[in-house]
This record gives structure tokens, sequence and C-alpha cells, in this order.
């Protein structure tokens, strides 16, 4: 049987240029497609090195966006969480948790513009 790994990590967002300038800035992804899915406009954008993708929507009907309270944090493995923490909140990122070493590791949470957790992980060497 065949790994199962996955695929993209799926976000609306509100406005969908911010939310790619944001990922793009702030995380290194770039943007590898768009697609116009219909009701809504999907962004797809790909890691700086070998991982899952993510893909930013947009309704195109202005729908407000309320964000559920059944999903943890997206997690980033990091080179620089300090630098990583600012650049973020430069770009209208607000901390959930401050950088703490956590098991060996340390770890922040942000929420992007439009309130997505966002758990960055720098292991320690």
């Amino acid at each position: 049987m065949e790994q199962t790994r996955p695929a993209f990590y799926k976000i609306f967002v509100a406005d969908l240029d911010r939310a790619i300038d944001f990922y793009c800035e702030c995380l290194g992804f770039t943007e590898q497609r768009r697609i116009d899915a219909g009701a809504f406009d999907e962004v797809i954008l790909a890691p700086s090195k070998a991982g899952t993708a993510l893909v930013l929507c947009r309704w195109k009907d202005g729908r407000n966006l309320t964000l559920g309270q059944a999903n943890g944090p997206v997690g980033f493995y990091i080179a620089e969480l300090d630098k990583t923490c600012e650049t973020m909140i430069a770009h209208g990122a607000t901390v959930r948790l401050e950088p703490t070493t956590f098991a060996g590791t340390q770890i922040a949470v942000l929420a992007d513009p439009d309130g997505h957790q966002i758990e960055l992980i720098q292991r320690q060497n």
C-alpha cells in the first residue's frame, strides 16, 4: 500500500492578496497556480522546500468568515523563530503564545491576519 501523506492544507481568507503576501513574505511560500473554482477563487502556494502545499481561498460573494474551534494551528518548521515571529507581526500577525521551549524544542503560536493559528517550530541543536 502506498504511504499516505498530506497533499495540501486549505484555508479561507478575507483578502486573498494580503494572505498571499503574508505567507510568501513570512514563510517563504511561492505562488504556483490560481484557480477559478466557481463560488470561490483558489491560490496554491508551494513551500520553499519539499512539503505540503497551502491553498488559500476567498469566497466571491464576500461572505464573512467564521473561525471554528475544532481545529488547531497549522505547524511549520522554521530556521529562525524570533526573526520569523518579527516578520509575521510586521505583516499583521498577532501573538497567541510567546516563544517558549517545550520538550527541547522552541515554539511560538501566532495568528495570521484572518485569525488562523500558526505554530512555528524551531528544533534545538
